[in-house]
């Protein structure tokens, strides 16, 4: 086990497809009218506690193979995914660009979507990351003129530079965020055992080790176990009693 797992914040920009079309308002729009599929455009990534976030964008337009080969390199050294909306949308636009350019899979990597998280946990009048980041933090998404992906799909070099900026600071909104909602989530991988330790003396959220019992519960099928609450980021946790050492 690792003394220090890797905590690997992440996102992707995607190009948008280009399709044809007798209408500015389709109802749906055959496979056999995309003239260009989408590729990806950028990716930045960020490890928890870590300063500095790193990119990579195309050199030009529709070749992501290197970004996409580059960026299996990265998540593959990562105990721990966190993303927004990630489960659905980058983690799966990853896959197909792995699929397409015929890369090896990535093996399955737990991941923790602060989207899924935050419906599971809060009434928020919006779940998006801009409305959780200002109303949370007080920051807010980089704001990006109209037809900038399309610019930076053509490879544009100004409209690239602009993208990472936009892609880089949704990361760093991203890690604000989980850092802020991490103590309140029901699911989580237990960072705990990630760094050697047993799962009912540590942290599942954060790792530490300062863990006081705070009494019994009951669960609906009638088991007790004991309870937890970490000392250093206050979240709480639950064990077997068969289970305690």
């Amino acid at each position: 086990m690792k003394n220090n797992p890797v905590v690997l914040l992440w996102d992707l920009e995607t190009a948008p497809m280009i399709t044809a079309t007798f209408s500015l308002y389709p109802e749906r729009i055959d496979h056999t009218h995309i003239i260009q599929d989408w590729f990806i455009i950028s990716a930045s990534w960020k490890l928890l506690g870590k300063s500095g976030v790193q990119s990579l964008c195309i050199k030009k337009e529709g070749d992501d193979y290197e970004l996409v080969k580059k960026l299996r390199e990265v998540i593959l050294g990562a105990d721990l995914l966190v993303h927004q909306n990630g489960d659905r949308f980058d983690v799966k636009k990853l896959n197909a660009r792995l699929i397409y350019h015929k890369l090896p899979p990535l093996p399955q990597i737990p991941t923790c979507d602060t989207l899924k998280e935050i419906k599971k946990i809060a009434g928020m009048s919006s779940n998006r990351l801009d409305y959780l980041g200002h109303h949370l933090i007080g920051q807010r998404k980089m704001e990006t003129e109209r037809g900038l992906w399309l610019r930076a799909m053509k490879g544009d070099k100004t409209a690239l530079k602009k993208m990472v900026a936009y892609c880089n600071q949704d990361v760093l909104l991203l890690e604000s965020v989980y850092m802020r909602l991490r103590p309140y989530m029901k699911t989580h991988a237990h960072i705990g055992v990630l760094r050697g330790h047993d799962r009912d003396v540590s942290c599942r959220k954060c790792g530490g080790t300062h863990m006081n019992k705070r009494g019994l519960m009951v669960t609906a099928s009638g088991h007790k176990q004991q309870r937890y609450q970490c000392l250093d980021c206050g979240s709480w946790s639950s064990y077997p009693l068969k289970n305690r050492t």
